[in-house]
């Protein structure tokens, strides 16, 4: 889904970079194959770094949105105590985790979530989808199982 969003800012970035091009040559008049060469060097270095820029802010906006909204949600669950409405906001946010780092805070809560509602296979399900080699995740994960297995 992201390569997807990606490679459409990515055309259309393209896209708009070109139009600019064809409109000045025929606005300058412009038919020289060295003015060519050198408008195309400099649409490269334009292009690759209005993409890189857009990008960059495009994936600090998701983050930024995500944590927002999940914040939101662990503040609402921390006054209440209410597992149900956690586990259901927490499946509810249509905006993903879109950094690894993100996605395991929300994999950790979804399973801490499913477990207070008694549904322990999903539970687990979503600690095995916990990628890290943190230490002290790996910690907390493996104290979660013993919790959700009874051990």
């Amino acid at each position: 889904m992201k390569e997807k969003k990606i490679d459409r800012v990515y055309f259309i970035v393209f896209l708009i970079c070109e139009f600019i091009i064809i409109f000045l040559f025929r606005y300058f008049n412009m038919n020289k194959t060295s003015t060519f060469i050198i408008t195309q060097v400099i649409f490269v270095i334009l292009f690759t770094t209005v993409y890189a820029v857009i990008v960059l802010f495009m994936d600090k906006i998701l983050s930024r949105r995500f944590c927002i909204k999940y914040n939101k949600i662990m503040r609402e669950y921390q006054k209440t105590d209410d597992a149900k409405t956690f586990y259901e906001k927490l499946k509810s946010i249509k905006i993903k985790p879109n950094t690894q780092e993100l996605k395991n805070t929300y994999y950790l809560s979804m399973s801490t979530a499913a477990y207070k509602n008694g549904k322990k296979q999903e539970a687990l399900e979503n600690l095995n989808k916990i990628e890290t080699n943190d230490e002290h995740i790996l910690k907390v994960i493996k104290d979660q199982r013993k919790t959700i297995n009874g051990d």
